[in-house]
């Protein structure tokens, strides 16, 4: 009997050793404690969630977004929640490279960039304007190429002065996982953010530097009650049924995700299924996660199917509906 188990714990036994061989980047620690953390959209919503939490863990928080005087607003309350009193802000537009570039100057060198900014409006591509797609693709894709592009030069020098690994978190969305009916645009700019950070990683890596991609699902933010209201009543059909979160606790698992140094940072029990979903070519650090993904492969897919199954169903029975009224 007892041989009997040992040979069943041979083949995973075997194939975790291969995985802690095979993952990269090596996992690593990336402190927040003493160093310099600037968060872009930090002046609300999951942005102003995680400067707060930065700086309760000690770190020197900047704040980046276009609105001053709610950006002295945020920086009054991480000041009042924090006790720290060298909150950093800096108003500028993200689709301006050049007005990005003048504030990081401003900011001093980074060692942490949470590349959080991101607009979102609902609408089927043949009635959705094009300039508001432009407008999404501009600040959600275009933006954090200008901030990385202005950060990166300062952030390869502090890793080489501190010997600390860096770190660049990129906010993408559920919806970078996965498309949904009505945010096709919205979509397209943020699966662009992956390729962006699986790239970017092989450029970094070896400047002691690590990205991390952060997938929230539908939180509770000033933003989301606006892009609700735009919403098209077959995307609150299909997207309602997902949980949202509180911004609080979407920073809380950003943040574990950055100071660990993961790739991909789901935020919740649907979003880790995602991650192993689509975990594809993605770079993996945990051993055991690259388990959960080697041996969830198969199972994800056939449960995707049937979320599409589902997802195609609820579209032909929409619009068979719809035909009937008319």
């Amino acid at each position: 009997m007892a041989a009997a188990l040992l040979l069943l714990l041979v083949p995973p036994v075997g194939l975790l050793a291969a995985l802690a061989f095979l993952a990269r980047p090596r996992a690593a620690r990336v402190p927040l404690k003493c160093r310099h953390v600037l968060i872009t959209g930090g002046s609300s919503g999951i942005g102003l969630a995680m400067a707060t939490a930065a700086a309760r863990e000690g770190a020197r928080v900047s704040i980046l977004a276009r609105n001053l005087a709610r950006l002295e607003e945020a920086r009054a309350a991480i000041q009042r929640e924090s006790g720290r009193g060298d909150v950093g802000v800096h108003a500028a537009d993200v689709r301006d490279a050049d007005a990005v570039a003048r504030a990081l100057r401003e900011a001093g060198p980074v060692d942490v960039l949470v590349c959080n900014h991101g607009v979102f409006v609902p609408q089927e591509l043949e009635r959705q304007d094009m300039e508001e797609i432009k407008w999404m693709v501009d600040i959600n894709l275009m933006g954090t190429f200008h901030l990385i592009k202005a950060a990166l030069p300062a952030m390869k020098a502090r890793t080489r002065e501190t010997r600390l690994p860096g770190s660049i978190a990129i906010m993408s969305s559920q919806a970078g996982q996965v498309g949904i009916y009505g945010y096709t645009a919205y979509s397209a700019s943020k699966f662009a953010l992956r390729g962006l950070g699986e790239a970017l990683l092989h450029e970094v890596i070896t400047d002691n530097i690590h990205v991390s991609l952060i997938f929230p699902p539908d939180t509770d933010t000033p933003g989301f009650e606006e892009e609700h209201k735009r919403r098209p009543e077959l995307t609150n059909i299909i997207a309602g049924s997902s949980d949202g979160m509180k911004a609080n606790d979407v920073a809380k698992k950003a943040l574990d995700g950055i100071k660990s140094g993961k790739f991909v940072v789901p935020c919740n029990f649907e979003g880790a299924m995602l991650a192993i979903a689509t975990a594809g070519l993605s770079p993996q650090s945990s051993p055991v996660i690259a388990f959960l993904e080697v041996i969830g492969a198969g199972l994800m897919r056939f449960a995707a199917l049937c979320f599409q199954w589902n997802w195609f169903s609820t579209i032909e029975s929409y619009y068979a509906k719809n035909k009937k009224r008319e």
